[in-house]
């Protein structure tokens, strides 16, 4: 277990390098790439079959450059096979058959390519929101913990010790807001006069910002 999180936080780190590398940069690495693989492809012979091994150059350019950059590696992979099979001495009694070979490589190479870029996309869309969701929730007021309220004039203190209107300090300290009425006892108490002729569904509408 302790393996294989040590061998996500080498890769993690390894993506995070490359990650910050310019694009003349990447390139370079994927050409190396594709030459090594290509120099494999000569030194065991066309006997041997190495085809696979071309995914690499085609998945690191799928992964940091997209899909039209590994769509180009995979053009590239296959006239890298043709180079090596040529150079290697390989003969073509069977020119339909070969061409029909490389072909296959190709479509599989376009193929393998288009989907490994359209996941990678997928995964950095992923990300965006997983951040922007993280942004917006560290954004989020929210009252915590014991608010230390006057018993007669309910003023709060706050964290610096200052005594506050109660409405000032919960608008501060989260996303609500205020609207000012006055309720019906409230109305007795204050105005005797209006209390009468008013019921209890007007008060409601008697509000002020």
């Amino acid at each position: 277990m302790l393996s294989e999180n040590t061998d996500r936080t080498t890769i993690s780190k390894l993506t995070e390098f490359l990650k910050s590398k310019s694009k003349p940069f990447l390139i370079t690495v994927n050409i190396l790439l594709l030459i090594f693989v290509g120099l494999v492809d000569y030194v065991t012979g066309y006997e041997i079959g190495v085809s696979l091994f071309y995914l690499i150059p085609i998945s690191f350019g799928a992964w940091f450059g997209g899909r039209i950059p590994s769509i180009i590696l995979s053009f590239l992979s296959v006239l890298t096979i043709i180079a090596t099979d040529f150079l290697a001495g390989k003969e073509y009694p069977h020119l339909f058959i070969e061409i029909w070979s490389l072909l296959m490589h190709l479509g599989f190479f376009v193929v393998y390519a288009v989907v490994l870029s359209l996941v990678k996309a997928d995964m950095d869309k992923h990300m965006r929101l997983v951040e922007e969701l993280q942004k917006a929730l560290g954004e989020v007021k929210q009252l915590s913990g014991i608010l230390h309220i006057c018993a007669s004039c309910k003023k709060i203190r706050d964290d610096e010790g200052y005594w506050k209107q109660i409405e000032p300090y919960i608008t501060s300290h989260s996303e609500a807001q205020f609207s000012h009425g006055i309720c019906p006892e409230c109305l007795k108490k204050l105005y005797p006069e209006l209390s009468e002729s008013v019921s209890g569904k007007d008060v409601e509408k008697i509000e002020t910002r």
